[in-house]
């Protein structure tokens, strides 16, 4: 309880607003620079690129629905209580904020799996050996299994399906926090296997260089 406690009083509500807005210019920044590189090459727009805008436009919803918690509901700041100090479950700005963490969840466990897959398909089109694209392929069905299984794993963390996961809902839930441990730890894990498949054939490519320009 108290890391939990320690842990909201480290962000207020102007924060959450701040990185809502900033979460949402990010990667549409990042995207153009993406598809401004692409049409200068030869390739253009590619499949890639547009399971990329897929990614991108869940990243622009969940900081619109970051930007609805701050602005309408509670995130960044105290829940309200009542005279005994017990969470006050009929307030419609909490309720709000559990809707919309609820939909953050889903959002970005979907946009992550758009954007990890757009970036196995890019090392594809350039990395053309039997082994790699082999090696890619098995990251990718890695990556499609992750999103598949965390989707559901947040649209069911409640049965019936309810965005009040607290205990003191007394809805039928998982453990939240053991949930997103679990989804924060494995993505890590996925985004690290994805960026190191490319550097054997990097390093690979480097040393024929340099032993053809000796």
């Amino acid at each position: 309880m108290d890391a939990t406690v320690h842990i909201a009083d480290d962000y207020n509500r102007s924060q959450m607003i701040g990185l809502g807005i900033f979460f949402i210019f990010l990667p549409i920044v990042a995207v153009i620079l993406r598809v401004w590189a692409k049409l200068l090459g030869p390739r253009g727009i590619v499949g890639d690129d547009i399971l990329i805008f897929f990614g991108l436009a869940f990243a622009i919803g969940c900081g619109c629905v970051q930007l609805v918690a701050a602005i309408d509901g509670q995130l960044g700041q105290h829940q309200a209580t009542t005279s005994t100090g017990q969470p006050l479950l009929n307030d419609p700005r909490f309720a709000l904020y559990e809707k919309c963490k609820f939909a953050v969840n889903i959002l970005s466990t979907v946009g992550l799996g758009f954007t990890k897959s757009s970036f196995l398909l890019f090392y594809m089109s350039i990395f053309t050996t039997k082994r790699f694209r082999i090696c890619a392929r098995i990251v990718l069905t890695i990556v499609i299994s992750w999103t598949v299984a965390f989707f559901f794993a947040n649209l069911f963390t409640c049965y019936p399906i309810s965005p009040y996961i607290e205990a003191f809902y007394k809805n039928k839930c998982v453990n939240g926090l053991s949930l997103w441990y679990a989804m924060a730890i494995s993505d890590i894990i996925v985004d690290f296997f994805i960026i190191l498949l490319p550097i054997p054939v990097v390093l690979k490519l480097h040393h024929f260089n340099k032993e053809s320009g000796s």
